[in-house]
């Protein structure tokens, strides 16, 4: 979830809206955000691309629905360790 601080206010604002509605189609999508459809399918691609989002098209139409699993575990860097050593 402190993943979604990464990303500028409108993705940010799309995948929390996301997360409420648990998932929407493109149409729903883009009669929340009043936005033009490339500049939506622009973002989605961006989103999916990052993680953030996954496609289930599993369902006519498809649904954009969050993905809440960490994209990549956290590591601690090498010179944290040699630090406390």
């Amino acid at each position: 979830m402190t993943d979604l601080l990464i990303l500028a206010d409108p993705e940010r604002a799309l995948v929390n809206w996301l997360l409420r509605q648990r998932g929407a189609s493109l149409a729903d999508i883009l009669a929340h955000t009043q936005a033009e459809p490339a500049t939506v399918h622009a973002t989605l691609d961006n989103l999916i691309a990052e993680g953030f989002l996954s496609v289930s098209e599993a369902t006519d139409p498809a649904i954009f629905k969050p993905n809440l699993i960490s994209r990549r575990p956290r590591t601690i860097p090498d010179q944290l360790w040699k630090s406390v050593e």
